[in-house]
């Protein structure tokens, strides 16, 4: 019985760490100014004139527009674009046999689902302002997009049907005793002409200016199709929340822990 308040109290924490970390993703928002693309340009000229190449190196926020020269094309959507992911995720069904308080034999049916496929790539690209453009390497980043493609495809009455998609052969055969009810595909993607807001790190190794993935550890590196606004309110209200939901079960550890010591 201890193990229950033991068990809410670590739930309590671990939400209180997850709000904190929502809290701070707010405040790194806020507390960078949104720098243009010739002031970062200028800023790394000056410092390369002074310093030398490949010494520049700064925390920013950008907004623009998506631009490249070689986009990449999705693969559900074929939409030109710098980032995508898609997944494939199978439905099935299966039956199991389970023994009641009685010891008496049961079968039952339950669903699940798995992955199959889960592809995501992306591409340097160009990130336009008002004043000019920007490199945005997008490795290592948390990225969100539009989704673009979302499907369901219905299996349960075509035994020894199998459909293709790209380079997959998807079957509605039984396979592992469970029986395919069909394969949900959806796709995001970052596509090209969408306007952005990036937070990262601005650096001139390699002799190219670039906003990519900060160097020092604890950094954010964001890339999304949401407003800054949007997302600085969206982890604000999550961290209260979460915040709420962690003192709600410290209290409910407390009272279980009482009972415990009086019963």
């Amino acid at each position: 019985m201890i193990f229950i308040p033991i068990g809410l109290a670590a739930v309590a924490v671990i939400l209180f760490l997850v709000g904190k970390s929502q809290a701070q993703k707010a405040y790194d928002m806020q507390s960078i100014e949104t720098s243009s693309a010739v002031e970062l340009t200028q800023m790394a000229a000056d410092i390369t004139k002074e310093i030398g190449p490949g010494s520049f190196t700064r925390q920013v926020e950008v907004k623009g527009v998506a631009e490249c020269s070689s986009p990449l094309k999705s693969e559900q959507a074929n939409a030109e674009c710098v980032w995508y992911r898609a997944t494939v995720t199978r439905e099935y069904e299966e039956t199991y046999t389970e023994r009641d308080s009685e010891g008496r034999s049961q079968t039952r049916t339950r669903r699940g689902s798995e992955s199959v496929s889960s592809n995501e790539r992306g591409t340097p690209f160009q990130l336009r302002d008002a004043t000019g453009t920007i490199t945005i390497d997008p490795a290592g980043a948390t990225l969100e997009g539009d989704k673009l493609a979302s499907r369901f495809e219905q299996g349960g009455s075509k035994p020894g049907m199998a459909i293709k998609f790209g380079g997959l052969s998807l079957s509605f055969d039984m396979a592992g005793g469970r029986r395919t009810l069909g394969y949900k595909m959806e796709e995001y993607a970052i596509t090209v002409g969408k306007r952005l807001y990036v937070l990262g790190e601005a650096r001139d190794d390699g002799g190219q200016l670039r906003v990519t993935k900060p160097t020092e550890k604890g950094k954010r590196f964001l890339i999304t199709v949401k407003s800054e606004e949007d997302m600085v309110k969206s982890a604000l209200s999550a961290n209260k929340a979460l915040k709420i939901a962690s003192l709600v079960l410290v209290v409910a550890a407390a009272a279980s822990a009482i009972l415990i010591i009086i019963f």
